[in-house]
């Protein structure tokens, strides 16, 4: 075989990768991929708003728990200077006149309770004309709800027991004082099921972060991506192959045949 036959043969094998109509083929990948991408962009933006939405929905029952917690502990420092005045020891004066102190702070405890307010809707108070009495969180992953407490029931039960109560009966005294005491842990069980609520919407509020932080870098990871040069890469390494492969083969045949000339 001509030596120049073979170096001809090496330089098409060199020129061949200009020859492919890489335009073509890469632009048919190219698309596919590219609708691939924004099917991804879509699914991306969905789950984004969706998992903004969620997070928002939390918030605002996390505010909610916070303001009726405060709400029920201020009701509670109410009825606990009740039982202290109630409690404290006085044989030789006539006990009845504090009750219209005490009538004074039952009134503001009922103030509390209907001034505890999220977005103007009542949180420990329920009006006789309305018909949502639960508290409702909801995602399309989630729901939470809890009973809205009527907590001026509780000042009302306390202020017919002063009405009717004799201050200087030992034994009336106890009995009211009682009363009081077991309002005050009613209240406690009330506040320990918002407190426990709130638990469980700041994990889930923690959880719906974590999702958008994963989201987030999965996006940065995915427009990390350049298509078109991963095709054109792909496309010139898979060509210098395959000449690298030609032109081996070339010079065994070249070799071949020196060998059978020389024998």
């Amino acid at each position: 075989m001509d030596v120049n036959s073979i170096e001809n043969s090496l330089v098409s094998l060199n020129n061949t990768p200009q020859k492919i109509n890489k335009k073509a083929d890469t632009s048919a990948v190219y698309n596919e991929n590219e609708d691939s991408f924004s099917l991804y962009i879509k699914d991306y933006n969905k789950k984004r708003d969706e998992l903004s939405s969620s997070l928002q929905a939390f918030n605002e029952g996390i505010a909610i728990t916070k303001i009726a917690i405060r709400g029920l502990e201020k009701e509670q420092n109410s009825l606990r200077d009740i039982e202290i005045s109630l409690s404290i020891n006085n044989e030789y004066n006539d006990k009845n006149h504090i009750k219209k102190s005490i009538l004074e702070e039952l009134q503001n405890f009922k103030d509390i309770a209907f001034e505890t307010k999220y977005k103007r809707e009542k949180l420990i108070a329920v009006d006789d004309f309305e018909e949502n009495l639960r508290i409702e969180i909801f995602t399309k992953e989630s729901y939470f709800s809890i009973e809205k407490p009527n907590t001026p029931i509780i000042a009302s039960l306390v202020t017919q027991n002063i009405n009717k109560s004799d201050l200087n009966n030992q034994a009336s005294l106890d009995k009211l004082i009682l009363s009081v005491e077991k309002a005050i842990n009613e209240l406690k069980n009330i506040e320990s099921q918002f407190d426990e609520l709130h638990n469980n919407l700041v994990q889930s509020a923690k959880k719906s972060i974590q999702d958008q932080v994963n989201l987030s870098n999965q996006n940065k990871r995915k427009k990390s991506i350049d298509f078109t040069e991963e095709v054109n890469n792909f496309s010139k390494d898979k060509v210098k192959a395959n000449s690298g492969y030609l032109v081996t083969s070339q010079a065994n045949i070249v070799q071949d045949q020196s060998v059978d000339l020389l024998s």
